[in-house]
């Protein structure tokens, strides 16, 4: 290790895995490991989200005990409900003396890092924060490094600043918060740290030549839409960042989104639309990942537009490349050219879509959602992706996006916003389908207008929501409350309302929770059907109920096996620069 680290940067994690690629390879630390190396300075990355550290500090037989106690709950939970009550009751001490060994093992983690800070006296250190359980740990962590050492600057980032903003630093958390991306904005603090002998003259200072508030907003988050943001960085993963990972890359093919106007997202905070980003530096990154055995990428940007995807699917097919994607994408009026550019792009690689419905009512999605899309745009998007894959005969699995329960306007019920749900997700016949909660973020529109819509949130409401931990092992009943209703449904009331509407898809042979990302990756391991798809989320989520790795370790060896496979198909490649301009 470095004995001189201007910057440690830490990955933040929870007790327990949330999704089957919690695991993935970890990006955003490794581009601004890159772009700061590239430029002489010395950066050192702690990431412990890796899929069989999710065990660590957990002895064994309480693991194997509780992995025997969830399978029998599950095995009995649709024949004989009394057993598997049984089996919820007997598990519910394992798991609660489980989540104790982890939260002692996640503070040995902080107290290690809190050393090695004071040890080397690290003058910075970023947190990437994700939100609840791992928020609450980042806080836990800032606190103890500013105690152990006053002269060490602590900064938020990642995607729990994007979403909640000044909220993160509502208390004194961190010292500062970076809101879009770090890298250009890291090296100009770094550069004036160096100016100023104490932490205090250089956050005067900070204060003085970017702005009194702690929160630093860069890129499309910042008024001017490129504040700090002129470059693309392709990141260099080391072997130590691959291992234990799942090997897939987040690929930045454009920032933002065309329509930037859904009443529910956090993403209309950024200041500017949909831009993006050059071909030819995709075309760079594709294989420079390639050359490091990584062939599964996931798109990142909120929406691929078709006239660009379709650009990237033609560079792919000139350069010979053999990958496998998955991107999101909005509804539309499927075209003749529409179906030709999902051909071409199937034929290039993309192998999953994650597409935003919200609701099957259309007054709804309108007055509501603000989505700018019908029901009909739904069903013939996905009819049209479905027809493009059977034509090149090749999978092209889509992901349907739900918000339930929702807001209503007068006339309109809850129920029959179900029934629309129901038979919207009934004719359009998605591989997957995911029903999220009616979140209220700040910087949306539902957050400004909630009285009207129907939202009571409590005082305390935001920092609550951000620290709140979905307790998947209990029943909802019990977990813990949250000050928020939606036209008098509570918490509890609202995930029955989900429960619902989930027993109702699966009902119709549609599996729930399947991330695009996941369902890209099994169908390279031969998972192309819906059975296999509920397999894969019954056998997963005995893992991510039991807080063990069993099942998923072993079919990321499959994966990760796959993709390099593939990655070796590709023609050998000059190494790329590292960092390109933006034009």
């Amino acid at each position: 290790m470095n004995k001189n680290i201007e910057l440690l940067l830490v990955n933040s994690f929870a007790p327990r895995q949330r999704i089957a690629s919690d695991a993935a390879l970890e990006n955003g630390l490794a581009v601004i490991r890159t772009y700061l190396e590239d430029r002489g300075f010395s950066v050192y990355v702690a990431d412990e989200q890796r899929i069989s550290l999710v065990e660590k500090g957990v002895p064994s037989w309480c693991t194997q005990l509780l992995r025997t106690l969830v399978k029998l709950q599950l095995a009995y939970n649709s024949r004989f409900k009394l057993l598997s009550i049984l089996a919820l009751l007997l598990a519910w001490p394992v798991q609660s003396l489980a989540l104790g060994f982890r939260k002692n093992h996640m503070d040995t983690i902080i107290d290690n890092i809190v050393t090695l800070v004071k040890a080397e006296q690290i003058p910075f250190v970023g947190i990437k924060v994700w939100g609840g359980a791992p928020y609450s740990w980042s806080i836990k962590l800032s606190q103890k490094i500013r105690e152990a050492s006053p002269e060490t600057t602590v900064i938020a980032g990642g995607p729990h600043v994007k979403v909640y903003g000044e909220y993160v630093l509502a208390q004194g958390e961190f010292d500062l918060a970076i809101m879009g991306p770090g890298e250009e904005m890291l090296e100009y603090l770094l550069n004036m740290r160096k100016t100023v002998p104490t932490k205090a003259a250089f956050l005067e200072l900070v204060r003085r030549e970017i702005g009194t508030s702690p929160l630093i907003r860069t890129g499309h988050y910042h008024e001017q839409g490129d504040y700090m943001f002129h470059s693309f960085t392709i990141p260099r993963y080391r072997p130590a960042d691959m291992s234990d990972k799942l090997w897939f890359h987040t690929l930045i093919d454009g920032l933002g989104c065309t329509w930037n106007k859904c009443s529910f997202c956090s993403h209309t905070r950024q200041n500017t639309h949909y831009t993006p980003r050059p071909v030819d530096e995709i075309k760079n990154e594709i294989m420079a990942m390639t050359s490091r055995g990584i062939a599964f990428f996931r798109f990142s940007s909120s929406e691929t537009p078709l006239g660009h995807g379709r650009a990237i699917a033609q560079m792919i097919l000139a350069e010979h490349l053999k990958i496998n994607y998955s991107m999101f994408a909005r509804p539309g009026k499927p075209s003749e050219h529409d179906y030709e550019t999902y051909r071409l792009m199937i034929r290039s690689g993309l192998r999953a879509v994650f597409l935003g419905g919200e609701t099957g009512h259309d007054e709804i999605n309108d007055k509501i959602m603000n989505k700018g899309v019908v029901r009909k745009d739904i069903i013939d998007t996905i009819q049209c992706i479905k027809l493009a894959a059977a034509a090149e005969g090749v999978s092209c699995q889509i992901v349907l996006s739900m918000i339930y329960p929702c807001p209503v306007i007068p006339g309109v019920t809850l129920e029959e916003v179900f029934e629309q749900n129901v038979s919207l997700i009934r004719e359009a016949n998605p591989d997957a389908v995911i029903v999220n909660p009616p979140g209220v973020l700040p910087g949306t529109a539902w957050f400004d207008e909630k009285e009207k819509l129907g939202f009571k949130l409590g005082e305390k409401f935001v920092n609550e929501l951000m620290r709140y931990e979905y307790s998947i092992y209990k029943p909802v009943e019990f977990w813990r409350k949250l000050d928020y209703t939606l036209n008098d449904l509570d918490v509890k009331k609202l995930l029955k309302e989900i429960g619902r509407l989930n027993r109702a898809i699966v009902d119709m042979g549609i599996p729930i929770n399947i991330s695009d990302d996941y369902l890209m990756m099994s169908q390279a391991i031969g998972y192309s059907s819906k059975a296999d798809l509920f397999e894969f989320k019954r056998s997963s989520f005995v893992d991510i109920i039991s807080g063990t790795s069993n099942y998923i370790k072993r079919i990321t060896k499959t994966m990760n096996e796959r993709s390099e496979l593939l990655a070796t198909t590709n023609p050998p490649q000059d190494a790329p620069a590292a960092t390109t301009t933006k034009e």
